[in-house]
């Protein structure tokens, strides 16, 4: 009665614990996908639009040709990213990600696009400010779906 007993409680204590793990990992679908996303756009920010604004890439600026191959190599990262973001988005459940999956087609392609460019040693002048209207778009298409997107200067303390 004893071995019966403590069997059944290990039997519920195990079928409880694992109850959460038995759902695919749709679980941290938005988070997934708010990480990928969050990792595209700080590339893009940080190494495209930031010196692209502080003419960077112009003709005869101090590490032009460095800075455009590493824009490039960031747009193919980006590029990459946004893709793993929207098969989690067409994969999930949420009627959230599903909305925002059809916005990020554009990015996705014109990232890539514009990333090969760069990396190939040329600068489509409009190129990077039409990425950033599409950017501003989507920040716009996510806001009227209800999950608005908002810059967050994170401060990063000592370690």
């Amino acid at each position: 009665m004893k071995l019966k007993s403590l069997f059944l409680s290990a039997t519920t204590l195990f079928a409880l614990a694992a109850a959460p793990f038995s759902v695919s990992h749709a679980l941290f679908d938005k988070t997934r996908f708010v990480l990928h996303l969050g990792a595209a756009y700080y590339a893009f920010h940080r190494w495209d639009l930031k010196p692209f604004q502080k003419g960077q890439f112009s003709a005869g600026a101090p590490g032009r040709v460095g800075n455009i191959v590493k824009a490039g190599a960031a747009l193919l990262f980006a590029s990459h990213e946004i893709s793993v973001a929207r098969k989690i988005a067409s994969t999930s459940g949420s009627p959230l990600l599903q909305k925002l999956n059809a916005g990020m087609n554009n990015l996705s392609s014109e990232m890539t696009a514009l990333g090969t460019q760069l990396k190939g040693g040329q600068l489509p002048t409009g190129g990077l400010e039409k990425l950033n209207a599409d950017t501003e778009s989507f920040k716009a298409q996510a806001a009227a779906a209800g999950q608005p997107i908002k810059d967050v200067k994170a401060a990063i303390g000592n370690f």
